[in-house]
């Protein structure tokens, strides 16, 4: 069995590229769900975790301000709970909560597809 990685151990993930093709598609589909398309075209001024990361903060943004329901709905698919995000805004206390939001989502999808092809080989 291949050691999963915990939130926390991602970013030595960030820069696989056969991962990161996945994590767009997973991100978009999870994002579609409530009609919310996102873009992604490589580029290289940013890093595809930058680029994702600018695409949904203002999303998530939105939603925490105007239909905090819906987000609770994304997180809900996406797979992180209420009890995890509000130990980790504690944790951060000086981050904005948008910020700690977009960047988990980005951390869940990107473990959600390690774990997929840990137990796909």
């Amino acid at each position: 069995m291949t050691h999963l990685p915990t939130l926390s151990e991602l970013s030595a993930y960030y820069h696989r590229t056969d991962l990161l093709e996945k994590v767009v598609l997973q991100i978009q589909k999870d994002f579609n769900w409530f009609n919310i398309a996102i873009q992604f075209q490589e580029t290289s001024e940013l890093s595809p975790y930058q680029q994702l990361y600018q695409q949904i903060l203002p999303l998530v943004d939105e939603m925490l301000n105007d239909n905090y329901p819906k987000l609770l709905a994304l997180l809900y698919r996406i797979d992180l709970d209420e009890d995890f995000l509000n130990r980790k805004l504690k944790e951060i206390a000086n981050a904005d909560t948008d910020e700690v939001i977009a960047d988990l989502i980005i951390k869940r999808e990107l473990q959600k597809v390690i774990i997929r092809e840990a137990y796909k080989s």
